[in-house]
């Protein structure tokens, strides 16, 4: 029988934590199910050399590929590429899993057929406290739903450390995240269209270890990292304006909103003045975002105007027509 679960981890200069989350994956008694495939982007500290001695010592179930630097986005594509299990779920070399949880989910695996799993996951912090716990309501878990009949009877909760795809799934629909930063994005929403069925299980398996400097959601990070943003936010807009054959509403729905959240976000990063709308560039880049929605989708480009902030001021439209940006008044 082949391996049921692969594990994708991009490495870039994890030295500090490589450990902890590569022991947290090899400790399970049913390891010979689980591919473990460690990609290294370039990293320039020990983080290959650790990732090899894990290879040496468990040679049938850990993969190392080491690859120059690409970004978060291509260490999951060529997990992707080179993954032999049914399933596959990501890892950040930052966190882990619990390992005893991982192991029960892997025996969930092997009897149960869906293109989508969810698991339940914990936000830890430096102290190793938990700090949230993000599970499902039960009267949804532990079965195998009709996608389209799930959306209609309980809300979709997938972030991505929560997302376990099928395999095929992602092959068969040539699915390539978004290489760069937040390709996150990309990954959790871009093969929802393909889903058709969807498994929920409260086994808490995601370890996500909240507030380690550099993380990309910090103002920091979009600081350095805007463009990719704006790129993935691209992606989602054109995608969504050539979507035609959804027939679920719900799903429709979902899908709406997800592209209108990626859409809005950087006219409020851009328009902020404690974010980064005193930067120089701010306005050049909001413009020309803002002339790629009115191109490329035009129906976005219109509901996004009746966005209002504290409810009735419609803080979009005021800046495209009048150039007034209300929030350099708060």
């Amino acid at each position: 029988m082949g391996k049921i679960l692969t594990i994708g981890i991009p490495v870039y200069n994890m030295e500090k934590y490589l450990e902890r989350c590569l022991d947290s994956v090899t400790g399970i008694p049913n390891l010979e199910d689980v591919e473990i495939i460690v990609v290294n982007d370039g990293s320039k500290d020990r983080s290959l050399e650790i990732a090899k001695t894990y290879e040496h010592r468990f040679p049938t179930s850990v993969k190392v590929i080491d690859k120059p630097n690409g970004g978060w986005g291509s260490g999951i594509n060529r997990s992707i590429k080179e993954a032999t299990g049914t399933y596959f779920k990501s890892l950040d070399s930052d966190d882990w899993f619990d390992t005893n949880q991982l192991s029960k989910f892997v025996d969930v695996l092997k009897n149960i057929t869906a293109d989508l799993v969810l698991s339940a996951l914990n936000e830890v912090n430096e102290h190793g406290d938990i700090i949230n716990t993000r599970a499902y309501d039960t009267e949804f878990t532990e079965k195998v739903f009709d996608f389209g009949q799930f959306l209609k009877e309980t809300t979709l909760c997938g972030p991505i450390h929560a997302i376990t795809y099928r395999t095929n799934l992602l092959r068969d629909n040539n699915f390539l995240v978004w290489e760069k930063f937040y390709g996150d994005l990309d990954y959790i929403s871009t093969p929802l269209e393909h889903v058709r069925t969807i498994y929920q299980t409260n086994l808490n398996i995601y370890q996500y270890f909240i507030g380690r400097e550099g993380q990309s959601i910090s103002i920091e990070g979009y600081r350095k990292h805007l463009d990719d943003y704006l790129a993935v936010a691209r992606k989602a807009i054109k995608l969504d304006s050539a979507r035609a054959d959804i027939t679920s509403q719900e799903l429709r729905a979902i899908l709406w909103q997800t592209v209108k959240e990626r859409a809005l976000w950087p006219y409020k990063l851009l328009l902020q003045q404690n974010y980064l709308g005193k930067e120089p560039y701010a306005q050049a880049k909001l413009k020309e975002f803002d002339s790629f929605i009115k191109t490329n989708h035009p129906r976005l480009y219109k509901a996004i105007a009746t966005e209002r902030l504290k409810g009735f001021i419609p803080y979009i439209l005021l800046w495209r027509h009048l150039g007034f940006n209300i929030y350099r008044l708060r």
